[in-house]
């Protein structure tokens, strides 16, 4: 028999195995998640005969579009099957419990982004479409320059970032999060030696959230800054952050660096259909920080 249902206390052991069977996370990185969840965000799970097998965290978000207008929404995170339940279909039917869940709070939409490249085409018959991308770059150590006299980066606390942030993406389709999910998103970076920064070049401000995806490789999960200043903040990174290459993402919206492309990131399923109806085309929609 299949039970889809809420999690309860004393299922997070199962709920870990899977995540780290599925994802391949080391312990501290799953705890962390489980010690230090930001308030409204919740788990589903799909058990048969008793035995948990699937799960699904959902992350409270909203959709900033650019009139202003906003979209409640929710971000589906470590959807994990264990191993020896897989090709039962238990990922679509816990999706569809997702619509349903969410459909019953009167949210407008959903949004998710696919582990790898491939899920893309599952998620699609899943009934998502393509909504948020990234600009991307990779740069090497010798390409990226000194920084200039006057400019600055400091580190912020996610108060700050995410006010910042709502200033810099205004009149954009975005994702917003709260000041929880970026405190979140602090304490990752911080466990991967990354920091929330706030960045002046040549008389402009940005921000960057950053990790070291291994010794040799610095992430810029997020690089909030107008064009004339990319090549400049990316020097002060590579001053705070001394690594081999550094790997930059930046709203799709806006021009890059030189060698720069953009890619897929995340999609979204609309429950309303009169958003659907004006934005199921658009494909330069901006998520961030994802958690990824």
């Amino acid at each position: 028999m299949i039970e889809i249902r809420p999690a309860r206390p004393g299922e997070e052991t199962r709920q870990k195995e899977l995540w780290k069977l599925s994802f391949g996370d080391d312990d501290a990185y799953i705890d962390y998640f489980y010690t230090h969840r930001p308030a409204g965000v919740e788990t589903l799970v799909l058990l048969e005969d008793g035995a948990l097998e699937t799960m699904v965290a959902l992350f409270p978000v909203t959709l900033s579009l650019p009139d202003g207008a906003r979209a409640s929404s929710a971000y589906i995170y470590a959807l994990a099957t264990h191993p020896g339940a897989r090709k039962k279909g238990f990922g679509r039917f816990i999706l569809n419990y997702v619509d349903f869940y969410l459909q019953e709070k009167k949210l407008d939409c959903v949004t998710i982004v696919p582990a790898e490249a491939s899920l893309h085409r599952f998620f699609a018959a899943a009934g998502f479409s393509e909504c948020f991308a990234t600009r991307k770059v990779e740069l090497l150590r010798s390409m990226v320059g000194v920084p200039a006299a006057g400019d600055t980066l400091e580190r912020v606390d996610p108060e700050t970032y995410n006010r910042l942030r709502e200033e810099l993406l205004a009149e954009t389709l975005h994702v917003v999060y709260s000041d929880s999910l970026v405190a979140y998103q602090e304490g990752l970076s911080r466990m991967a030696n990354g920091a929330l920064f706030r960045l002046r070049v040549a008389g402009s401000e940005g921000l960057a959230c950053t990790e070291y995806l291994d010794d040799d490789t610095v992430m810029v999960k997020e690089l909030l800054i107008p064009r004339p200043g990319m090549a400049g903040a990316a020097a002060l990174i590579g001053a705070e952050m001394p690594a081999v290459r550094y790997h930059l993402r930046t709203p799709p919206f806006w021009d890059g660096v030189s060698g720069s492309y953009l890619q897929a990131f995340a999609m979204v399923k609309w429950y309303d259909a009169a958003l659907e109806r004006e934005w199921r085309e658009y494909r330069r929609g901006y998520m961030g920080l994802g958690f990824d």
